[in-house]
């Protein structure tokens, strides 16, 4: 009976001091970890936004979930990175609404479609039919390519949505 008690004992008392040892590097890497993942998209925010000097992530409410992160490019706009499944994997992408209203970039980060048909949505042809377009008009999809582009259309509806409760 002894010998369990030291052993719960010893096992807390190692257990006490992983946990703090694990919230003190936590504490000390989490503004490291924020840095990096700007810096990730700052050369995407910076070709969205290049008149903009600084960017920081912001907070926000996305009823739909598929706004993952929002970046505000300070006096110029917002930009959002969005996740949507597309006919066979997801499909990450980064659009960007200047103050304005107005689509001002687009970007795939990440599309794994069927080449030549999902894969479309990636093309400039289909990032130049969304630029310059405003947060009221709408986008319209591909033909061939109906999934994976209404897909990107539900996640640029929901960049809207999160931008409209922003302004």
């Amino acid at each position: 009976m002894k010998k369990i008690i030291h052993l719960t004992v010893f096992l807390a008392i190692i257990s006490a001091l992983a946990g703090a040892t694990l919230a003190f590097v936590n504490n000390m890497t989490s503004p490291i970890i924020e840095e990096r993942k700007i810096a990730a998209v700052k050369t995407t925010l910076e070709a969205i936004f290049p008149t903009a000097s600084e960017y920081k992530e912001i907070s926000f409410v996305d009823a739909s979930g598929t706004v993952k992160n929002a970046y505000e490019a300070v006096g110029v706009g917002y930009a959002f990175n969005v996740t949507v499944q597309g006919y066979k994997d997801v499909i990450t992408f980064i659009v960007g609404i200047d103050g304005s209203g107005k689509i001002v970039g687009f970007k795939v980060n990440y599309v794994n479609d069927t080449p030549g048909l999902g894969s479309k949505v990636a093309d400039p042809e289909f990032a130049n039919s969304i630029i310059g377009k405003n947060v009221g008009d709408k986008v319209d999809t591909i033909s061939g390519s109906t999934v994976s582009s209404a897909a990107i259309v539900k996640g640029i509806d929901a960049a809207k949505a999160v931008y409209q409760s922003l302004k």
